[in-house]
């Protein structure tokens, strides 16, 4: 059976293993280990290609479990990401009591968005053609820069 580079990588950090993933070059890391690097990658990534519209709906959705998720000091020291979620301070109740770790949603977002990028679902033109972000209309926070997208080309 071949490697499916999502499912693993989530169940990984769930089990609290570190992760960085860098958009514009490519990269994924865990635990200090490339996974995929500069878009290489052994096995499948496990995100099917879809077409863009089913693609940001699913990254909105990634990421309004991203924004409502619970922080830990693990989360609350990365240097670096990708999308604003919501203070600790000012989660809702729910959020506290039904929200899920703010690493595994993190990764979960963040790997899903270079996944489509890898796999073709996530082309500039198709979506923001002349624009230098794309800003969601549904979720306000969530903005995609096409630096990410067009890797510099």
């Amino acid at each position: 059976m071949k490697k499916n580079i999502y499912k693993e990588t989530l169940a990984k950090v769930a089990e609290g293993a570190r992760f960085s993933v860098n958009f514009e070059k490519r990269n994924l890391k865990v635990n200090g280990k490339y996974v995929i690097k500069e878009g290489k990658y052994e096995g499948e990534l496990g995100v099917s290609p879809l077409p863009v519209v089913e693609t940001l709906k699913d990254i909105e959705r990634l990421y309004h479990r991203y924004r409502h998720s619970i922080p830990s000091e693990r989360s609350d020291a990365r240097r670096k990401t990708y999308f604003q979620a919501i203070a600790e301070h000012e989660l809702s109740d729910d959020d506290m009591l039904y929200g899920e770790r703010r690493d595994n949603a993190q990764i979960a977002l963040e790997l899903y968005v270079l996944c489509s990028i890898l796999n073709g679902s996530l082309v500039w033109e198709d979506f923001a053609q002349g624009k230098w972000f794309w800003q969601s209309p549904n979720e306000k926070g969530l903005i995609i820069l096409k630096q990410w997208i067009n890797n510099n080309k």
